[in-house]
C-alpha cells in the first residue's frame, strides 16, 4: 500500500492511499471508533452487516463504531481510497452530539443510510481535498486545523441528508436473515445461543449457520464475539474491571472472556481498563 497524505493523532487518522493488491475474501473486523471512507477508484466490494455494498467511484461510507464489516478486492486495479477514523473526543462537545448523529445507531427504526453515492464528489470532495493539504502543514498548524476540517466534513455529510439517490446495495441473505442480525444487535449482551436463534426464528441451526456465514463472511459465534468484545473495551476504557465488562458483555466464563479479548484484540483486558481513546498503539 502506497500512502499519498497521511495524519496520524491520538483521536484521528486519515489516511489517502493506493492499493494494487487484490484479496478476493473480506478482511472483516469491527471497532470502536467511527470510520468514514471515500472511495475513488478501484474493483471493490464492502460488506457491512450482511449487506453488499458496490462502490462506484467517489460514493462514501459511514462506518460506526461496532459495526461489522471488510473490503474486498476483487482485481489489480489500482484501488485509491480515502480512510478517516476518529474517537468522539475529536470533536468539540458543543457540537458532538450533532455531529456523531449522521452515522445510524444498531436500531433497526434507524433508517439513516450509510452509502452516499449521488452529490459527493460535488459535496465531500473538496472536504477531503482540505484534510490532504492539512496533512502536509507544519505539525502544529496541522494540529490546530484537524478538528476544524474534520467537523467542516461532518457537517457536510450531514447536510447531504437524504439527497443520496437510490443506494447500490444487495442483501445475500433472507429478510429473516436480515431479522437475526437486527436481533443480534440488540441483544447480543444477552445469553445468546444458536439453538435460541434457529428456535426463535426457526430455522434450522445448519442451515441458519450457512446463510449466516454467506450473508456476512463469518459465523454467528464469531459474529457475536467480535460485538461483545468491542463492547467490553469501550466499557474496560471507561473504568470497569475486567469482570463487570465480561458480564455487561454477555459472557458467564471469564476465561473464555479472557481468550476471546485476547484474541479480537491482540492485549489483555487488564491493559485496557481505564485507557485514554487512542488510535496509536
Amino acid at each position: 500500500m502506497a500512502s499519498l497524505a497521511q495524519i496520524t493523532t491520538e483521536h484521528v487518522i486519515f489516511g489517502y492511499s493506493t492499493t494494487l493488491n487484490s484479496s478476493y475474501d473480506y478482511a472483516l473486523h469491527c471497532h470502536n471508533f467511527y470510520e468514514i471512507y471515500y472511495y475513488m477508484e478501484g474493483d471493490v466490494d464492502y460488506l457491512v452487516e450482511g449487506i453488499h455494498y458496490k462502490l462506484s467511484p467517489h460514493s462514501l461510507l459511514l462506518l460506526a463504531p461496532n459495526v461489522f464489516h471488510g473490503v474486498r478486492v476483487n482485481s489489480g486495479k489500482p484501488y485509491i481510497r480515502i480512510a478517516l477514523h476518529f474517537f468522539p473526543e475529536a470533536l468539540s462537545l458543543e457540537r458532538r452530539a450533532m455531529l456523531q448523529s449522521i452515522f445510524p445507531g444498531a436500531s433497526k427504526a434507524d433508517t439513516k443510510e450509510i452509502f452516499y453515492a449521488d452529490n459527493v464528489k460535488e459535496k465531500i470532495f473538496p472536504q477531503m481535498e482540505a484534510l490532504i493539504d492539512c496533512a502536509g502543514l507544519s505539525e502544529s498548524l496541522k494540529n490546530t486545523l484537524l478538528p476544524v476540517y474534520l467537523e467542516a466534513l461532518l457537517a457536510r455529510i450531514l447536510s447531504l441528508g437524504k439527497e443520496n439517490g437510490e443506494v447500490q446495495r444487495k442483501s445475500d441473505g433472507s429478510e429473516t436473515l436480515q431479522n437475526v442480525i437486527n436481533y443480534l444487535n440488540r441483544h447480543y449482551t444477552d445469553h445468546i445461543t444458536l439453538d435460541l436463534i434457529a428456535d426463535k426464528f426457526c430455522i434450522s441451526k445448519h442451515h441458519l449457520n450457512k446463510v449466516f456465514r454467506k450473508a456476512t463472511g463469518t459465523t454467528l459465534c464469531d459474529y457475536l464475539s467480535y460485538k461483545r468484545i468491542i463492547y467490553a473495551k469501550q466499557l474496560l476504557m471507561g473504568g470497569h474491571s475486567a469482570e463487570e465488562a465480561a458480564g455487561k458483555s454477555g459472557y458467564t466464563d471469564y476465561s473464555a472472556f479472557y481468550r476471546a479479548y485476547l484474541k479480537i484484540t491482540g492485549n489483555s483486558p487488564v491493559k485496557d481498563r481505564g485507557a485514554l481513546p487512542s488510535l496509536i498503539r
